[in-house]
């Protein structure tokens, strides 16, 4: 339910019936996300909007934790399409580790300039069980 100083905030929302994000259509952040500015016990405060809107309609979140927006829609602030993660588990979740995979792979040298190719390349497991690739030259020194 709208407490009274959250009002205005409702009305900026607007349901997108295929995907059941709440999209914000008031003010963006420079980082992409729903702001508002409200008063509460007299004092002007801007507001993240996804934080609010599940802080309002779920409850407390912990100290430490962030919104992780489950659609992967910045605007959406549907609170059953956010999670509070931990910074490291929202990073895990987006797509910044596939993307560094990928770019790790299409490297074709070690950053000593060596190339990843023949008796110089070899292969061994990281202690997460990943496959890694490394440098024979540099490796032996």
């Amino acid at each position: 339910m709208a407490k009274s100083p959250y009002i205005h905030v409702y009305a900026k929302i607007s349901p997108e019936p295929n995907t059941g994000c709440w999209i914000w259509t008031g003010a963006i952040s420079d980082t992409g996300y729903g702001n508002a500015s409200v008063v509460i016990d007299g004092k002007r405060k801007t507001k993240n909007i996804p934080r609010l809107m599940y802080q309002l309609e779920k409850g407390p979140i912990k100290p430490g934790l962030i919104i992780d927006h489950l659609c992967r829609n910045r605007w959406c602030v549907n609170p059953d399409h956010l999670e509070p993660v931990t910074y490291r588990e929202n990073n895990m979740r987006g797509l910044g580790p596939q993307i560094l995979a990928e770019r790790n792979l299409i490297k074709t040298h070690c950053p000593q300039g060596h190339p990843y190719t023949g008796d110089n390349l070899y292969l061994y497991r990281g202690r997460k069980g990943r496959i890694w690739r490394g440098c024979r030259v540099c490796r032996e020194g």
